[in-house]
């Protein structure tokens, strides 16, 4: 489950720092109730017996924490795999735990001050702490200095969180077969790579994660694969930069997409953010892997400021013009294709004809989500020292506009989907009394119907707002028959 807490910010996959707590369950265990914040847990079976290898007479319950990026709850998840798959129990409740896993974000300060109260908070239980995530990587002296007891875990090391918490039965490198096979997720966080190929003077994520480290093709099928095999019909690749994919193994995000796409079964594809500057190189190919029906036609890439002075200045390494490349070329194969981009307001030394610059990029492109970013310096990046910081309220000006401005957008784009009669796949739960669905496009879809996760639904979409469409179902669809097998035939 995820669950946004405070006020969080975008991150670079359009995500936001916000707080997820796995579901709990206990291996071999009967279900037990459903907890007032709606988290499904499990009733505490018996006592286990000692695990072969292990110096623990039982397994612990683990409760496990994440911020930020669909890249970070990926491997949440993924060590949720491997913990309960050595026979540890997961828990949603921090205080009846054994242990505790915080998997951290850092990308603006505002977080970070976030991440240190929860370090604190957990710490004050005194027990077991893992400070996972970009923290325990690129700000070690700064998490000893406030826990000093704590693990620590870099993103790269995940693997390492069973033998962190006491040695299994299983090891982490088997997690990704392990993940959502008994853990009662809808969908499959699959990430695909490690780090990014960019410079950018602003980010603090890039000394966490460094350069691209991508994971085999046939691995990652495989992961996908067995995914499908279990039921689940949505697939989300995620990474730093997802386009960035192969760059150190002779291949592409395309041809791996082509590879997804040779999977037998019924599920459909989320592509995470894709920077402008490592899909230019393959735009061509990339548009024609969009091609399949499997992939969601959403395209989250990040522009991060409409004048070529700022994007210099960020070592972004692309022109605002390649930018407007790379989404007319999306648009030309598919018209409906929901664009996803960032935008950082209060760079060092940006101006006001800058700004405005960036205004009129949101309103020729006219972007369906923009995540808005405030300029947050982070100790050690170059940005951090750039002369002619602009002052906070000049910048909190700067973001209520441009916010205003993509709403505005928003809203006059899902407008014209009212009356419109379109195919959904259910992905998750909503509020109460509600399911949500996405298009082909990957545009939410609010449903009052109760339907089951993973149908396909034929809906008339009767309202609008500027983030989401609500809509009323006409039909369950048969099942569409995208298997390989019959595709080839």
């Amino acid at each position: 489950m995820f669950r946004a807490t405070g006020s969080g910010r975008p991150r670079g996959d359009g995500t936001i720092a916000r707080r997820w707590r796995g579901h709990a369950f206990v291996a071999g265990l009967h279900e037990g109730a459903i907890d007032r914040n709606g988290i499904r847990v499990v009733e505490r079976g018996p006592p286990k017996a000692k695990i072969p290898g292990s110096s623990m007479a039982q397994p612990v319950k683990v409760y496990v924490e994440a911020y930020g990026c669909t890249q970070n709850y990926g491997e949440a998840r993924l060590m949720q795999g491997a913990l309960f798959g050595s026979g540890h129990a997961i828990t949603t409740s921090e205080e009846e735990a054994d242990a505790h896993v915080l998997v951290t974000c850092t990308v603006v300060e505002t977080t970070e001050r976030k991440m240190v109260r929860r370090m604190t908070e957990l710490a004050a239980y005194d027990k077991p702490l893992v400070v996972a995530g970009c923290m325990a990587a690129a700000q070690r002296e700064r998490v000893t200095s406030i826990v000093p007891r704590a693990k620590l875990l870099p993103p790269r090391k995940w693997p390492e969180i069973v033998g962190l918490l006491g040695a299994g039965t299983a090891c982490g490198d088997r997690a990704a077969d392990l993940e959502s096979t008994d853990l009662g997720w809808h969908d499959a966080i699959v990430p695909i790579a490690q780090g990014c190929a960019g410079r950018c003077t602003y980010c603090i994520t890039r000394v966490a994660r460094g350069r691209v480290a991508s994971y085999p093709v046939e691995a990652l099928v495989d992961q996908v694969r067995g995914h499908v095999d279990r039921g689940v019909r949505e697939i989300k690749l995620t990474g730093q930069d997802t386009a960035a994919f192969g760059l150190d193994a002779g291949t592409d995000l395309a041809a791996l997409l082509r590879a997804v796409d040779a999977i037998a079964g019924t599920f459909r594809v989320r592509v995470g953010m894709a920077d402008p500057l490592t899909v230019h190189p393959i735009v061509d190919a990339l548009v024609d892997a969009y091609a399949s029906e499997r992939v969601f036609k959403f395209l989250h890439l990040p522009v991060q400021s409409g004048d070529d002075g700022i994007l210099a200045a960020m070592r972004r390494e692309y022109t605002v013009a390649e930018f407007e490349d790379i989404v007319a070329a999306f648009r030309r194969a598919y018209p409906e294709i929901t664009l996803s981009t960032d935008i950082i307001v209060g760079f060092p030394g940006e101006s006001e004809e800058q700004f405005e610059s960036t205004m009129d990029l949101v309103q020729r492109v006219r972007p369906d989500i923009v995540n808005v970013t405030r300029f947050s310096a982070r100790t050690g990046t170059p940005a951090a020292s750039m002369p002619e910081q602009i002052v906070g309220w000049r910048v909190k000006q700067r973001s209520r506009r441009l916010t205003l401005l993509r709403f505005e957008i928003a809203r006059e784009i899902h407008e014209r989907w009212i009356g419109r009669e379109v195919r959904v796949l259910v992905t998750e739960s909503g509020k109460p009394g509600t399911v949500l669905a996405r298009t082909p496009e990957y545009r939410q879809v609010v449903l009052r119907e109760p339907a089951p996760i993973g149908e396909f639904l034929r809906v008339r979409i009767e309202s609008a707002t500027a983030t989401d469409l609500a809509g009323r179902v006409l039909g369950t669809e048969a099942t569409p028959t995208d298997s390989a097998a019959v595709r080839a035939s």
